[in-house]
Order: structure tokens, then C-alpha cells, then sequence
């Protein structure tokens, strides 16, 4: 099934599965790696049951390792983009939910340091998304020569390089909205 999407290059496909993998692989390390943290921040949320937390916590993690291995596969490609389009849809829709709500401090939960949700994280998950839309279609049969591969290799790094730096960025302005003195947003509100 095709759903009317024009056909694409296969290098610029594979650029975008590829990065989408690592991306989805990164955020499954940085939740294996720190499950307390991942838990705190995904309590946070108040959208998981607390008698469902801990199963999430392995859960969630398992999911995103499982879509970057079956991006991978060409059998699976299709389904695993699918699939974490609406993961990252998810996301995108528990944060904006949170902020919403007004809980715009409680940490995103992407791994690393803490990072206060944001619209740009919404953003940043709602593009991810659509990029892993836009190549579940067809791509141009034609036949792949080595500057491909080298193409291949360096745009899913360039792209996978760009996240990593628009997510730092984010998290900078983050922190510097919290720390100037006219945005109000200080501390955490008391429970």
C-alpha cells in the first residue's frame, strides 16, 4: 500500500530510516541505562497508572530498541515506520498534554541531563514523525553505486549529528527561560 507518496530516492530514504534508528536506539540506551530516571520522569507525566510504571519502564525502552532493529530489516522497514511515527506521535502528545496542563517542569524524559518539557520537543517529535512517514512509501528502483553508500553514511551521521545539537539547543533555551527573571518559572510548584 502506497498511500498516494511519491516516490522517493532510496539513499534519501535510507538517510532518514537510518537516523531515525539511531535516534530511536539512543533514546532506548539512555532509558536502560537510567531506569529511576526514566521511571521519576515518566510518573511525572501522570498518564501511566503507578501499579503500570515499572512495566513501562522496561516497556517503553524495549519498544524503541525493537522499531531501530526492524528499520533495519527491509521485510519489516514499512511496519517499524509506521510504528514509530505513532511512538513518536505519542510523545509529542503526552508532552503537549503536560504542558497544557501546566507542567511544563517536569523532564522530558529523552535521557541524558534533565530537560523541562517544551513546544520545541513537541516540534522536535511531531517532525520526527512525519520524516518517518515520508519514506514509508515506495522508493525509485535504480541501482546503487559506492558514492551511495558513502552518501548513505555520511547523511545519516550529518542528520543524527543536527538532532543531537537541535536537542541541546533546546535544552539550553530551556534552562535559560527558567533562569531569567521575568518568565516566572523558577522553581517547581509544590505537589
Amino acid at each position: 500500500m502506497t498511500f498516494g507518496f511519491v516516490l522517493m530516492d532510496p539513499v534519501t530514504a535510507g538517510i532518514v530510516v537510518g537516523a531515525v534508528a539511531l535516534i530511536l536506539f539512543s533514546a532506548a540506551w539512555h532509558k536502560f541505562s537510567e531506569p529511576h530516571a526514566f521511571m521519576a520522569a515518566l510518573a511525572g507525566y501522570r498518564v501511566v497508572p503507578s501499579v503500570l510504571l515499572d512495566s513501562m519502564t522496561r516497556l517503553v525502552p524495549a519498544c524503541e530498541a525493537l522499531l531501530g532493529v526492524a528499520l533495519l530489516v527491509p521485510a519489516t522497514r514499512t511496519a517499524a515506520l509506521a510504528g514509530a511515527a505513532a511512538l513518536m506521535s505519542l510523545y509529542a502528545l503526552a508532552m503537549a498534554l503536560n504542558l497544557l496542563r501546566g507542567r511544563s517542569y517536569i523532564d522530558c524524559g529523552c535521557g541524558g541531563s534533565a530537560q523541562p518539557l517544551s513546544w520545541g520537543l513537541v516540534a522536535r517529535n511531531a517532525l520526527i514523525a512525519l520524516a518517518a512517514l515520508a519514506v514509508s512509501g515506495p522508493t525509485v528502483a535504480r541501482d546503487l553505486a559506492w558514492l551511495d553508500g558513502v552518501a548513505l553514511v555520511l547523511g545519516v551521521m550529518t542528520v543524527f549529528v543536527a538532532y543531537l545539537l537541535a536537542d541541546e539547543l533546546l535544552r539550553q533555551a530551556n534552562r535559560m527561560a527558567r533562569t531569567h527573571p521575568h518568565t516566572g518559572h523558577d522553581a517547581e510548584p509544590s505537589a
